[in-house]
């Protein structure tokens, strides 16, 4: 063990560690109060952004353009007299299809019920330790519900440190009769045997498919003490898969939803990685 006079240099330097946590402590308080300032603030924003998505700016936008253009050909005022679609169709299944952290999620049968998206939005909880993701739909052939919701709780999300997940809970989505896009009905014949043979019979199952929507379903945390190791693992994996995405959400699809649907985010994304790679000045002799 360590001499007397070092494990006082010991106290003294876990004296000074603990003063310095409760500044920490204080500035995580601060820095849950300005996110939640910044997250009203940004509200108006996306508030407007829903309604130019929604067509409900068509008119003001057609005017503006109109204005700068007063000069413009007969051509272009034969254009305008068209019969034009309300809004952007499709933005946000565009914004997740371009994200390469969710673009493998969509399956074919998803693309037409992620085209009702209407909005979708990050809220923070207030004490800064997680976030809610919301999904807001249109009238739709495949569910009821008008929101999707999924919540995280992470202690120390306002951290740089690596994210400790306390609960994660999804929702439960409503399908209407046969339109549930995560499982289907399979029907098979089985034939008897023995005393029924040559009797058949129709037997349904219902199987998972890929989808989107497995997304509301969090992984289910089995009884750690029946786990196997490798269970412990792909559980593992399977959570950090799942906090991926909601990080994509929350960070690059909802704050930048229109870079990600015109498809300069990823070209930003990519510069900027090049911009921090080290590259070798010129004339620079390879070793």
């Amino acid at each position: 063990g360590l001499p007397p006079y070092m494990k006082l240099r010991v106290e003294k330097l876990k004296e000074i560690h603990q003063e310095r946590q409760t500044f920490m402590e204080q500035y995580l308080k601060e820095r849950a109060l300005l996110e939640q300032k910044y997250e009203k603030i940004s509200k108006p924003f996306f508030d407007k952004r829903k309604e130019v998505i929604e067509g409900k700016m068509d008119t003001e936008i057609a005017k503006d353009e109109t204005d700068d253009n007063s000069n413009s050909n007969s051509n272009s005022n034969s254009n305008n007299n068209e019969e034009k679609e309300a809004g952007i169709p499709q933005f946000w299944a565009c914004a997740i299809h371009q994200m390469p952290v969710t673009q493998g999620m969509v399956a074919e049968t998803d693309l037409e019920c992620l085209a009702g998206i209407k909005d979708i939005r990050c809220v923070g909880h207030e004490n800064g330790e997680g976030f809610l993701l919301e999904f807001e739909f249109g009238p739709n052939d495949f569910f009821q519900n008008e929101v999707l919701t999924k919540s995280y709780d992470v202690p120390n999300l306002l951290l740089a440190d690596e994210p400790i997940l306390k609960n994660v809970e999804g929702c439960e989505i409503r399908w209407k009769e046969n339109k549930c896009l995560t499982h289907k009905k399979i029907s098979k014949i089985q034939r008897g045997t023995g005393k029924n043979a040559g009797q058949t019979r129709s037997v349904t199952k219902t199987v998972r498919q890929e989808s989107f929507f497995h997304f509301f379903t969090p992984p289910k945390m089995p009884s750690l003490e029946a786990a196997s190791e490798e269970e412990v693992m792909n559980l593992e994996q399977a959570f950090d898969e799942d906090y991926d995405v909601a990080q994509a959400f929350r960070s690059h699809i909802v704050p930048k939803a229109v870079m990600w649907f015109a498809g300069d985010a990823m070209e930003q994304e990519m510069e900027a990685a090049l911009e921090g790679m080290n590259w070798p000045n010129e004339g620079e002799e390879s070793s």
